[in-house]
């Protein structure tokens, strides 16, 4: 009980509350160049994910029930969308801030426990979560060059 509690908490830092939040830091601080990025990637990462699941129906670990398409997208396992965006930031912060191996360290075990949490939650499978860290990599990627 309280382990899932702690990867219900963990796996925040993959969501698209944190994501956007922490968008708008460099919003506020007018890195606008840096919002951009942030925001360009987390289109990227919905739009080929959509395109994905529209075409690839995979179920999540636990079945969830939907009535519509729009609910059988959200059921759909593959990619993990939680494990892009963890995936965007760290690299995000790798390229432009992280110096320090301590910090590295510890981003990257957040990072790291966002992906297990995925699967502790029974959200994902390994082949999803992979799947996610695959398309945050592409997805920033393409998102620096745009």
């Amino acid at each position: 009980m309280i382990m899932k509690k702690i990867m219900e908490e963990i796996t925040f830092l993959g969501g698209v509350l944190f994501y956007i939040l922490f968008s708008v830091l460099f919003l506020f601080q007018k890195e606008y160049d840096f919002f951009l990025t942030l925001i360009m990637g987390l289109i990227i990462i919905y739009l080929v994910s959509l395109i994905i699941r529209i075409f690839y129906f995979k179920p999540r670990p636990k079945k969830r029930e939907y009535k519509n398409f729009i609910e059988k997208i959200d059921a759909s396992s593959f990619p993990s969308i939680h494990a892009a965006r963890a995936t965007f930031i760290f690299l995000f912060l790798l390229m432009n801030f992280l110096k320090s191996f301590y910090l590295i360290f510890l981003v990257l075990i957040l990072t790291l426990l966002v992906f297990y949490s995925r699967i502790y939650l029974k959200k994902h499978y390994l082949i999803d979560v992979l799947g996610g860290i695959l398309l945050g990599i592409f997805s920033l990627v393409i998102s620096l060059f745009i």
